[in-house]
Order: structure tokens, then C-alpha cells, then sequence
């Protein structure tokens, strides 16, 4: 039985160097509290060290904030907070107009 996952990916920044991009961390509820968590997030941790990672990247939902205590209390950075970064998107729609109108 599969209680939790982590699914991650490495990438490489220009400013910073290559990271370990953490796409999707969960826990089920009902084993929440337990460490398991924790856990995973050192494994985590250790494949980043160990692959020669500067840092490893995440978003979190503005409304979860037990997930957001849950990091800082690990070490966790709030990049929106602190460097002003934000989060965009380019839909679908918006590709095929760029990718087939004229430039502007």
C-alpha cells in the first residue's frame, strides 16, 4: 500500500546551478504526524547532496499553510516573500496563437 510519494526532477538555473525540482510531495491524511514526511523530505535532501544540488525548489499553495510551517520549520525560503518571484503561466490556447500567428 502506497501511503505517500515524491516526484522530482533535476534542472539547472542559470543564477544558482543545478537544483532538484520537487513536483509533488503527499502524505494520506490518516498517516500524517508520523514522521513519514519528514522522512521522505531527508531522502530527499540526501539525493540532492548527493547529485551536487545548490538547492531544491518547490511551490505550495498559498492557503496550505501547514504545509508551509511544515517546510519553513525544515529551512524553507518563501522566494515569493523574499525575492518577489512569481508564478506564471502560458496556457495551451496562448501557445498555438504564439506559435502560429505573427510575432509582435
Amino acid at each position: 500500500m502506497v501511503i505517500g510519494f515524491a516526484m522530482y526532477y533535476f534542472t539547472y538555473d542559470p543564477w544558482i546551478g543545478k537544483l532538484l525540482y520537487l513536483e509533488d510531495f503527499f502524505v494520506m491524511k490518516e498517516y500524517r504526524g508520523f514522521g513519514i514526511g519528514s522522512e521522505i523530505l531527508k531522502l530527499l535532501s540526501h539525493t540532492a547532496v548527493k547529485s551536487r544540488c545548490s538547492s531544491m525548489h518547490f511551490i505550495v499553495a498559498e492557503g496550505n499553510q501547514a504545509s508551509i510551517e511544515f517546510y519553513k520549520r525544515r529551512g524553507a525560503a518563501d522566494l515569493s516573500l523574499e525575492e518577489g518571484w512569481r508564478l506564471f503561466k502560458i496556457d495551451k490556447s496562448s501557445l498555438l496563437k504564439m506559435s502560429s500567428g505573427p510575432e509582435e
